[in-house]
């Protein structure tokens, strides 16, 4: 029998994916699969590296794209929480920053166009609700250069998630809602909306499948749904 605390938050995570995807949908909305890899490496209490690799088709518009990209994080010591310190980031820390640069390989009619350039900056911050629910945001700058010009994309993401212990392995199932603003069209130009679960499978290694639905407005109203799939490594 299904707990009432992991009943609860079933229903609230289901509740929350049908309202944000209930947006109009074509028949002629294409399907994708995203793949992706990400390596985070900790080099110490407050700091790690974070690469990640993955590829999409229709994600950047009518491109075939190969996305390559490489942070650094970088966390505050917990003054008032103490215990932090030594807790991972994955599911405790409360707040860190992150700087990166980002290539993204294009092509077209399976031929090669010019790649995309990105130097990367965000902030990220988690807080916890009720019944051990958390509730992580994201304000993240994209500075790109495409083909030569210059164009900045700000993105927020709100993130509901929560921990749960299945077969002696942590489930995380989670719901994201993200919106994007562009600088060349001065506008919203996307939203995306996702579903998952994050799986741990070793201590190291994590599976996240999850179900997207991004809808876009510039340069011409869009949709597609992807299914995501997103192996991680932690060291």
């Amino acid at each position: 029998m299904i707990a009432p605390v992991e009943r609860r938050t079933r229903c609230l995570l289901a509740a929350l994916f049908v309202s944000l995807t209930s947006g109009p949908a074509r028949a002629s909305d294409p399907w994708e699969l995203w793949p992706e890899l990400d390596l985070y490496k900790s080099l110490g209490s407050t700091t790690r590296l974070y690469f990640a690799a993955a590829y999409a088709k229709g994600k950047e518009a009518e491109y075939l794209t190969l996305d390559t990209a490489g942070y650094f994080d970088l966390t505050l010591e917990p003054i008032f929480w103490p215990s932090l310190r030594a807790a991972d980031w994955r599911g405790k820390r409360y707040f860190w920053a992150r700087a990166g640069y980002d290539q993204v390989f294009k092509a077209k009619d399976l031929t090669a166009s010019p790649s995309e350039e990105r130097g990367i900056v965000a902030l990220h911050a988690r807080g916890y609700l009720p019944e051990e629910i958390r509730v992580e945001a994201r304000a993240r700058a994209d500075l790109r250069w495409i083909d030569g010009d210059y164009s900045t994309r700000y993105r927020f993401r709100i993130e509901v998630n929560r921990d749960f212990d299945v077969c002696d392995h942590v489930v995380t199932p989670w719901i994201q809602a993200e919106w994007f603003y562009d600088t060349r069209y001065d506008g919203l130009a996307r939203q995306l909306y996702q579903a998952g679960a994050e799986l741990g499978v070793t201590q190291h290694f994590r599976l996240e499948p999850s179900l997207a639905r991004q809808l876009d407005r510039f340069p011409d109203r869009s949709g597609l749904w992807a299914i995501a799939l997103v192996a991680r490594w932690y060291y």
